[in-house]
């Protein structure tokens, strides 16, 4: 079956999962081969023989500008929602963040897409220390260079504010969001 070759062939490496958080935690940038080796710190002979394994499965595009081969995130590849996921689920804000009972984000958000100035990016539900979203989420804006809309609240909040239609939850829900943390099943009325 295809998506089974596709997953063996991708969850075998520790450079690859490297190189997979890399790109879809940055899936609107193109990166070079010594540019991945600085910032995944691995051999450039293991760097090049993940990138052309994940090349070979359709996973990665290439292109070659000057005297350069770039690699980004093929968008239409069939897992690519699946693995968007599992790299914000391994990365350093769901770490931070993972105390809470779930965290949801805007795909406008995952994928580094502007959106409009009142949208929710994230909604953090469970009792965190104000102090430690507020690290997490400022640590985030720096590596992005922009602001996040959040909201925190717990699940009964979450609850009342659905009942109640309120604009930005459901507009928020009705774009979709993907959870980061937590079960999907919390989220139904």
């Amino acid at each position: 079956m295809k998506v089974e070759s596709s997953l063996n062939a991708l969850l075998t490496s520790k450079t690859r999962a490297k190189l997979l958080s890399v790109f879809f935690t940055h899936v609107q940038d193109i990166f070079y081969v010594r540019q991945l080796v600085r910032i995944v710190d691995e051999e450039i002979n293991s760097v090049r023989r993940e990138l052309a394994n994940l090349k070979k499965h359709n996973i990665l595009l290439s292109e070659p500008r000057s005297n350069r081969l770039y690699y980004r995130v093929n968008p239409k590849h069939h897992l690519f929602n699946s693995l968007l996921l599992m790299s914000y689920r391994n990365s350093d804000l769901a770490i931070k963040l993972s105390k809470s009972k779930a965290v949801l984000a805007s795909v406008s958000f995952l994928l580094w897409q502007q959106k409009k100035p009142d949208a929710i990016d994230l909604i953090v539900i469970g009792n965190l220390p104000l102090r430690e979203v507020e690290a997490a989420v400022s640590a985030e804006e720096k590596r992005r260079g922009t602001e996040i809309n959040y909201m925190i609240m717990d699940q009964a909040e979450l609850k009342m504010r659905q009942s109640k239609r309120d604009p930005f939850i459901v507009d928020f829900f009705l774009a979709a969001p993907l959870v980061i943390i937590g079960n999907p099943v919390l989220f139904d009325n």
